[in-house]
């Protein structure tokens, strides 16, 4: 009876200590360098804002954060690392809607799984889609376009930087909502997509507005409407395709930083509270807004969850009934 009691009483002293010593590492936190997983390679609108953000969140944090790039697989490389990473606050991901939602509904091998392994801390980012078309096209309107479209059945064609991606099904939500039948034509990413824009290989590019701007402003592509709720300060006369006919559309790319599932509550409310603040100072509003790169407020806790839910919401039934898959 006494050995069992002995056991007892070490074993509760023991799980004791751990929780101490997981209470006194999160209030040491960070005591060493963080590193920043961007699932792209060096150069992408991701590794920009990753390194935009990480020189104010190394001062809230008073550690260096140090960019990561591992590109490939549509971000299931760097997903996969962070994934696999200790859960104690020194491996971050900046992931994208590709990353968290888009590709557990593409891909059926996955080595990682956003639910099980991830713990969503912010929405950094957002970025609004675009519907361009070239100037000789005689749709100058969405409203015209459907009609174009409506009128010639089979004969719109879109691009878009790839099958499955949030371009390719932003077009096909609107598609849907709209009623016309459209022809995808995927390319190897944005240039290519341009290109077939431009030349008349296709009769619409559904595009990030923040790439297709320079074109749109040197005038060599009309814009029909773009997928945010609200117009854009920097392109304030592009309608919205809500307002074009279709209330409550609404269709975006987006980023968000999240760190390993079981990171320690204490350390992930420390994270969450320098996000808030760079957030709140408007550094990142300044630096990327110009770009038609909308940067959120700050958040709740929760409140990331929250919209990738919604956002799970709004693709899988489209996925679902396009039958798209990526393996």
């Amino acid at each position: 009876m006494f050995r069992k009691q002995f056991c007892v009483a070490l074993a509760g002293a023991f799980a004791l200590s751990l929780g101490l010593a997981g209470t006194a590492s999160a209030q040491s936190y960070p005591d060493k360098p963080i590193k920043l997983i961007v699932p792209y390679p060096p150069g992408a609108t991701n590794d920009l804002l990753a390194r935009v953000l990480a020189e104010p969140l190394a001062k809230e944090l008073g550690q260096p954060v140090i960019v990561d790039n591992k590109g490939g697989a549509a971000t299931a490389i760097g997903a996969t690392a962070a994934a696999n990473a200790p859960a104690d606050g020194y491996t971050m991901l900046l992931g994208t809607g590709t990353t968290y939602t888009l590709n557990p509904l593409l891909k059926k091998g996955l080595a990682y799984d956003t639910d099980r392994d991830f713990r969503m801390v912010s929405i950094i980012a957002e970025v609004p889609v675009v519907f361009i078309v070239n100037p000789k096209f005689p749709a100058k309107t969405l409203s015209e376009f459907v009609a174009y479209a409506k009128a010639n059945p089979g004969k719109v064609n879109y691009s878009s930087s790839g099958l499955g991606s949030s371009l390719h099904l932003a077009a096909e939500l609107f598609a849907q909502r709209a009623g016309i039948k459209m022809t995808h034509v995927p390319y190897p990413g944005s240039a290519g997509a341009m290109r077939a824009l431009l030349s008349d290989e296709v009769q619409m590019f559904s595009e990030v507005i923040s790439g297709a701007l320079p074109q749109i402003d040197q005038k060599a592509v009309v814009p029909l409407a773009i997928t945010s709720a609200k117009r854009l300060a920097v392109a304030p006369s592009i309608p919205t395709v809500a307002e074009s006919g279709y209330p409550g559309f609404e269709a975006l790319g987006w980023y968000a930083l999240a760190v390993p599932k079981a990171t320690p509550a204490p350390v992930v409310a420390r994270i969450e509270t320098a996000i808030n603040r760079i957030l709140a100072s408007g550094a990142l509003q300044a630096r990327f807004e110009p770009l038609a790169i909308v940067i959120p407020g700050p958040q709740q806790p929760g409140s990331a969850d929250a919209y990738m839910a919604k956002d799970r919401a709004l693709w899988e039934p489209l996925v679902r009934a396009l039958n798209i898959t990526l393996d």
